[in-house]
């Protein structure tokens, strides 16, 4: 199929043809597998499943690393810059940040609602997501992962789901309604293995938990690609403030 994807910095390219569009799949479930990969290398080395739920920071960050790898692999295949989809485009730059600033104003709503509802709903109680995730682990892997996590997180999450491969379905496909929803999708989806607990209520939680939030970037990207940077950096320091959950549960 031809056609072109216009990337955050406002390059097109050639979009994937029929027979790329398998490996393009593989790359969209790259992360939830890489999760599950290296939670259980953790299990196997702890000889616990267990104890293993307790490190999926370190498995992000992880999985952070084979991720922009991968993706900067892929960008040079196709004679593109990796670090390209991060940068700012000064003819959109205004109109950019005052877009951005006022999205941001539905972030809190939208990532903090759906935990607390949800977890009323399934458990009654909103501090069980919380006792479930957040155990204390060694003091300078916490302190490690708590930087690395955030940091890597900037180049790898967005970047894979949206900054790579939304650009490459939406011109595969000629609707462009599965460009948007499948990266949206796994998004919210790779949760489940973020940490994997083999409890189905808690599964539940982690799959659509954050469904609401990657909508949100989801549409904003998808309509407006040069905000993409924006929001890279923004689930950076929405990450960071998740690590430190970690640093509180230290003696």
């Amino acid at each position: 199929m031809e056609s072109t994807i216009t990337t955050s910095n406002g390059r097109a390219t050639p979009a994937v043809n029929r027979n790329e569009l398998l490996p393009l799949m593989a790359v969209l479930a790259s992360r939830m597998l890489l999760f599950l990969l290296f939670q259980a290398m953790i299990a196997f080395i702890l000889s616990s499943w267990s104890r293993s739920e307790g490190y999926w920071l370190l498995t992000a960050t992880l999985t952070n690393i084979v991720s922009i790898a991968l993706l900067w692999i892929l960008f040079r295949r196709e004679r593109m810059s990796y670090m390209g989809i991060f940068h700012f485009r000064r003819a959109t730059l205004k109109n950019d940040i005052l877009i951005f600033l006022g999205l941001t104003l539905l972030c809190g709503p939208v990532v903090f609602g759906p935990n607390y509802l949800l977890s009323k709903w399934l458990w009654n109680n909103p501090d069980i997501p919380y006792e479930m995730m957040f155990r204390p682990l060694g003091k300078w892997l916490t302190i490690i992962t708590a930087i690395t996590f955030p940091v890597t997180i900037v180049f790898a999450e967005l970047a894979t789901y949206f900054g790579y491969i939304m650009p490459r379905l939406r011109a595969y496909f000629r609707s462009g309604l599965p460009a948007l929803l499948l990266p949206v999708i796994f998004l919210s989806l790779q949760h489940i293995t973020l940490p994997f607990i083999p409890d189905l209520t808690f599964i539940v939680y982690r799959a659509i938990v954050f469904l609401p939030f990657a909508l949100l970037i989801g549409i904003a990207i998808y309509r407006r690609p040069s905000l993409f940077p924006y929001f890279a950096i923004l689930h950076g320091i929405m990450d960071f403030g998740t690590a430190m959950m970690f640093l509180t549960e230290l003696p």
